[in-house]
């Protein structure tokens, strides 16, 4: 994702995780818990580190849906309740995975080296493994957003035999070209605009160095500014962020919302510097899996020009391209109902395509 980094003040659930039968169940047409279904949120052990998923689903014999968050650091677990639709947890067990140091799984004990991408890499495949084998199923989608749909190609490079299909959502593909074209666009709105103090902002970052963090922030903050980041939805925020701060997750507790911010911060001074050379127009011409990607008609953080280009050049089993309008880049909680309704039409196919 675009950098937010906005500070919350959640109010928090106490300091104590949840037990699985506090968490909003999932419900049945007459209103009580559905038989068969599965919420449990648990701690497990990847590649050392404790870190935590969210598991909702309201068959558990469905095809398992991992979602890899963006930022890095920018964890999707504490909104689920807002942005994920009954419908995907009908189709789909759905898994959120608060990576290595982010949010629920954030630990200042964590060192530079433990950040190193090829860590995250080793902990989804074991993930999927894991859950491979948790629901007696031989692939698992992969789902990923921002950062986490370069995480899941950079998974794929190294194993793609787990896997159904992937879904990378605003997905980077070319990481210098992403970041130029976003500050290239921000500058000709402020320009059109004539909007003074944008322009003395881009002023100071010429010329736009796609690989320095500071640069990169600022050009978000301008892509914010005119609607083309994070959120095209006005409001839409404001919205998360005020039902985080009134401590409506039940997902976190005050300690883990307290240290959210810090996880982002942290984890993307590790991490977004390995990035820089970030491009799947080289590094992966080819998938032995079905690839989908699906962008924001307003995104310029993850320019859909360039998700079109790679998609066109990609060479996989099946492809497509799910372009969502009136949505920034933060697809799923910019769009709930249309990100869902996307990818259960995907998984549907695939489905359809393996039987």
């Amino acid at each position: 994702m675009g950098f937010l980094l906005a500070v919350i003040p959640f109010a928090g659930k106490g300091t104590a995780a949840a037990q699985d039968d506090e968490l909003p169940p999932i419900l049945d047409e007459q209103g009580n818990p559905a038989p068969g279904s599965v919420v449990a949120l648990q701690k497990i052990n990847l590649g050392g580190v404790g870190q935590w998923i969210l598991i909702r689903g309201r068959d558990e014999t469905k095809p398992v849906l991992l979602v890899l968050h963006g930022g890095p650091g920018e964890t999707m677990m504490p909104w689920v309740d807002l942005f994920q639709r009954r419908e995907l947890e009908e189709n789909f067990v759905v898994v959120h995975w608060d990576q290595r140091n982010a949010g629920k799984s954030y630990s200042s004990a964590l060192s530079g080296e433990d950040l190193d991408v090829e860590a995250y890499v080793d902990d989804t495949l074991e993930l999927a493994d894991l859950l491979t084998r948790r629901f007696r199923q031989d692939r698992i989608f992969l789902a990923g957003v921002s950062w986490g749909s370069a995480l899941g190609f950079l998974t794929l490079e190294r194993n793609s035999s787990l896997f159904r299909a992937f879904i990378a959502t605003s997905e980077y593909v070319d990481w210098q070209r992403s970041q130029t074209a976003g500050f290239q666009w921000a500058k000709a709105e402020a320009e059109s605009r004539d909007d003074r103090e944008a322009l003395e902002d881009i002023a100071s970052i010429e010329p736009f160095d796609p690989t320095d963090l500071g640069d990169i922030a600022a050009k978000s903050r301008l892509l914010n500014r005119y609607r083309g980041g994070d959120f095209h939805t006005d409001g839409r925020w404001q919205g998360y962020l005020d039902y985080a701060a009134s401590g409506q997750s039940p997902y976190y507790s005050t300690t883990e919302v307290k240290n959210y911010e810090n996880s982002i911060e942290a984890s993307k001074r590790a991490v977004l510097p390995q990035l820089a050379g970030y491009n799947l127009f080289e590094d992966y011409p080819v998938s032995e899996i079905p690839i989908h990607f699906v962008s924001g008609a307003e995104d310029h953080e993850t320019p859909v020009e360039l998700v079109e280009e790679y998609a066109a050049e990609l060479k996989a089993p099946d492809k497509s391209l799910t372009i969502i309008q009136n949505t920034g880049h933060n697809v799923p909680f910019d769009a709930p109902k249309a990100w869902a309704d996307t990818l259960i039409r995907i998984g549907n196919e695939v489905m359809a395509r393996e039987n």
